[in-house]
């Protein structure tokens, strides 16, 4: 009998071993998801602020690209315009051209009809002066002709005379008249070479504003291009790092589903060793009592379990926010019971078998309980706050 006593105990603590290090295990697990977490969360917070700033800069690249646009709209309405300047007066040129060629070729014909008047008039003076000469010398040396013949032959020859150099005056003024439309074509010509040159340097410079101005477009199409991009990249950024903390979360409800099971299977093995080498004790003077009774009790036996008197007060609250240290407190949806509010119930049966009715019974489980997963009530206490159970 003593054999078979021994050899329940020793198996027993030897799974509780085990559990024990899956339990330091599986709190590793924990903790290092934890930290794992909390890394993806700044991750997460890094991804949504550089979002905020490439969308930011995204409106800018996007408005900048508007305003090169639109000047590069301004450059061609501007070369368009210089261009038809530059063709007009490359056509007011050729007219101008076209007259001074014809005012040139007026003035050459002009030079022509004067020269050949010219000629004329001076055949015809020299013939008249021969003849107005021979004329005297017969008069002079034969004496045949009168006095008043005479007189008329000299004023036919003076007549002669004036009527040449009237026509002669008329085509020197006929000569400036052509020389002067000659000079107007060809100041023509020079302010419509000057307004043509003007043009195309204009039209040059637009064309300059209009290639700068593309540019620059294109330039700013290709900033707006790479914010697209950068924005793409930081919200995917985002998305893993959200995913990663989703993905953390799960793992981390799984661990402590995890922890839960190993917790409750050290319980049932304390509760095996418990059985085989004490029998299970009982207490009646927990019976029935107040919240504020149990609490009394509950402080009395804080030492017994190793905690100070400095984790009462976080034993208070925790038991005030599970049960209101009622020791007949029910969970109608999980069916957690008394001041502990042990699930399952039955989980205090190994302290006792009055568990149902007694403070004292449940408030030994309770503290049992609370040791052996979070070494101190501050400990559970700071857990119920984070996940609402303990």
């Amino acid at each position: 009998m003593a054999l078979a006593v021994a050899l329940l105990g020793i198996t027993p603590l030897a799974h509780a071993d085990d559990l024990n290090n899956k339990k330091n295990a599986t709190q590793t697990q924990i903790d290092n998801n934890k930290k794992q977490t909390s890394q993806d969360q700044t991750a997460l917070s890094k991804a949504a602020a550089a979002l905020k700033t490439a969308q930011a800069n995204l409106v800018d690249a996007q408005a900048d690209l508007a305003a090169k646009q639109q000047a590069t709209q301004d450059a061609q309405d501007e070369y368009t315009k210089q261009a038809n300047l530059a063709a007009q007066a490359e056509k007011d040129l050729a007219a101008r051209q076209a007259e001074l060629a014809t005012a040139q070729q007026a003035v050459v014909d002009g030079q022509a009809q004067i020269d050949a008047k010219r000629d004329t008039i001076a055949v015809v003076a020299q013939t008249t002066a021969q003849q107005n000469t021979s004329l005297l010398s017969l008069a002079m040396v034969f004496s045949n002709l009168s006095s008043a013949q005479m007189n008329d032959r000299f004023q036919w020859a003076s007549l002669v005379f004036d009527t040449n150099q009237d026509a002669m005056n008329q085509l020197v003024q006929a000569q400036q008249v052509l020389q002067q439309a000659q000079a107007t074509a060809q100041q023509a010509e020079q302010k419509a070479t000057a307004a043509q040159a003007a043009a195309q340097q204009a039209q040059q410079s637009a064309a300059t504003q209009l290639t700068a101005a593309q540019n620059a477009a294109a330039s700013s199409k290709q900033a707006q291009q790479s914010v697209t991009a950068k924005v793409a990249a930081t919200q995917k950024a985002q998305a893993d790092a959200q995913a990663a903390i989703n993905a953390d979360k799960a793992k981390s409800s799984q661990l402590q589903q995890q922890l839960a099971q190993i917790e409750a299977q050290i319980k049932a093995a304390a509760a095996a060793v418990t059985h085989v080498n004490q029998p299970p004790a009982s207490s009646s003077s927990g019976k029935g009592v107040s919240p504020s009774t149990a609490q009394s009790i509950a402080k009395g036996l804080l030492p017994k379990y190793g905690f100070s008197s400095g984790q009462f007060s976080c034993l208070v609250n925790l038991w005030n926010y599970e049960s209101g240290w009622r020791w007949n407190a029910t969970n109608r949806s999980s069916g957690a019971y008394g001041i502990p509010q042990a699930l399952p119930a039955s989980k205090m049966a190994s302290v006792g078998s009055d568990w149902r009715t007694n403070a004292t019974t449940q408030i030994k489980w309770g503290l049992g309980y609370i040791k052996s997963r979070y070494g101190s009530p501050c400990g559970a206490w700071s857990h119920e706050r984070s996940y609402n159970w303990y």
